[in-house]
């Protein structure tokens, strides 16, 4: 259970959920399903990642 405490794993999770929940909403074929759930999970996941280190050297006030 202190697996789903990690904030990189959770971050991993909603990355693929997400993914895969909008590209079988939004897409009909496979390549294209593929394509639009590595878009997305990328975005998500390395997003994020970006984001929280772009952020670190931030002062906490």
């Amino acid at each position: 259970m202190s697996l789903l405490r990690s904030h990189m794993v959770l971050m991993f999770l909603y990355a693929v959920l997400a993914g895969l929940f909008f590209a079988l909403l939004w897409r009909h074929e496979k390549r294209e399903r593929v394509r639009l759930f590595l878009i997305i999970f990328c975005s998500l996941f390395f997003g994020g990642i970006l984001i929280g280190w772009l952020m670190f050297p931030a002062p906490y006030k």
